[in-house]
C-alpha cells in the first residue's frame, strides 16, 4: 500500500509539473531541441554525414543530460517563487518521491526529442535489443543527472543562479567531455578525468549500439553508470537540505 501511495503522489507531481503545463504552452517542448539537434546538425553538415553515429550518441547523451539537469532550475523555481515544494513538505511526500515526480515532468517535455533520437538510431541501423539496451542507459543517465540537479537546487539562492549552474554544469557534463566524439581522442593524460563522469560512460555505450565500437570496456562503463546512479541517489536522500532549518 505504501508503494502505491508513493506511485499516487509522483504521479501527481509529474502531472501537475508536466502535463498541463505542455497542454497550455507545447512550445515548451521545442527548447530541448536547440542545443543537442543544432550541434548534431553541425556535426552531419561538417563530416558530410561521416560523424552522424557520434553526433547521435551525443545529442541522445545530451538531451538526457538537459533533462536531468533542468530539474535543478526548476525545482529551485518551485521552491524560491511559487512555494510549491513548502507544499510538498507540509504533506506525507518524500523527497525521492518530489525528486522523481519532478523529474519525470521533464521526461515529458523530453519525450518527443527522445523519440526522434531512436527513431534515427533505428534508420541508421541500431538493432532493436540495442534500442532497448540504449534506453537502459538512458534511465541511468536520466537518474543520475537529476540527484545531481536536484542536489544544487537545494543551495540555489534564486532561481537565476540556479539557471547560471544548470548551463555550467550542463557544460561540463556533455559539451567538454568525448561525448559528441570517441574518448581516444583525447590526450592520455585527460581519459582517467573524462572516464569519471556518467556522460561519457553513457556515450561510450550510445557509440557501441549505432555500431562505432566501444571506446570504454562497456562493463566499465555500465559500472561506473550504476555506481554513479546510486551514490548520487543516497546524497540526495541522505545529505539534502530539504527542509529550512
Amino acid at each position: 500500500m505504501r508503494s502505491e501511495g508513493r506511485l499516487r503522489q509522483t504521479w501527481a507531481v509529474a502531472y501537475y509539473l508536466g502535463f498541463i503545463p505542455m497542454l497550455r504552452n507545447p512550445l515548451f517542448m521545442a527548447f530541448l531541441f536547440t542545443t543537442p539537434f543544432t550541434l548534431l546538425f553541425i556535426l552531419f553538415v561538417a563530416s558530410e554525414g561521416v560523424a552522424l553515429p557520434y553526433g547521435l550518441a551525443g545529442a541522445l547523451t545530451m538531451t538526457t543530460t538537459e533533462l536531468g539537469l533542468f530539474v535543478g532550475t526548476d525545482l529551485a523555481m518551485y521552491k524560491l517563487q511559487n512555494k510549491f515544494q513548502d507544499i510538498a513538505i507540509a504533506s506525507p511526500v518524500s523527497p525521492l518521491t518530489y525528486m522523481f515526480g519532478v523529474a519525470i515532468s521533464e521526461i515529458i517535455f523530453g519525450a518527443p526529442a527522445l523519440v526522434i533520437l531512436f527513431i534515427l538510431m533505428g534508420i541508421y541501423g541500431a538493432a532493436v535489443s540495442s534500442l532497448l539496451f540504449a534506453i537502459g542507459v538512458v534511465l541511468l543517465l536520466w537518474i543520475s543527472t537529476t540527484a545531481i540537479g536536484f542536489f544544487f537546487s537545494a543551495f540555489a539562492p534564486n532561481t537565476q543562479n540556479a539557471f547560471v549552474i544548470n548551463g555550467f554544469i550542463t557544460t561540463i557534463l556533455s559539451v567538454l567531455p568525448p561525448v559528441y566524439y570517441s574518448i581516444s581522442l583525447l590526450p592520455s593524460v585527460l581519459v582517467p578525468v573524462a572516464m569519471i563522469l556518467p556522460t561519457t560512460e553513457a556515450s561510450s555505450l550510445f557509440q557501441g549500439t549505432l555500431g562505432l565500437g566501444y571506446s570504454i570496456d562497456p562493463l566499465t562503463s555500465f559500472a561506473v553508470l550504476l555506481v554513479a546512479t546510486v551514490i548520487l541517489l543516497a546524497l540526495v536522500s541522505f545529505r539534502m537540505r530539504w527542509r529550512e532549518n
